[in-house]
């Protein structure tokens, strides 16, 4: 399954649902969607079943700039706590 990136709007917040498989390809649409969205941001990766190194490095950049990770599985957890 590739990546399907989702963009909604709930109150103050901008909530990203990151689904499948994110790959290089991807990164740069979810960063630049990232960077125009409003108010909080939002990272729903309660459906992202894999990501390689770049790509988990893309999102703790992310999560620096502000983002909160929500719904995540312990496989994408333990990437984003392992350092490269």
């Amino acid at each position: 399954m590739p990546v399907r990136i989702r963009k909604t709007s709930e109150s103050n917040q901008t909530v990203f649902w990151v689904d499948g498989y994110l790959t290089a390809g991807d990164v740069h649409e979810l960063d630049r969607e990232y960077r125009s969205a409003q108010g909080s941001r939002i990272l729903d990766l309660s459906n992202l079943l894999s990501a390689d190194s770049d790509e988990v490095e893309c999102l703790r950049g992310l999560v620096s700039l502000g983002a909160e990770i929500r719904n995540v599985s312990q496989y994408i957890a333990l990437l984003l706590e392992n350092e490269s």
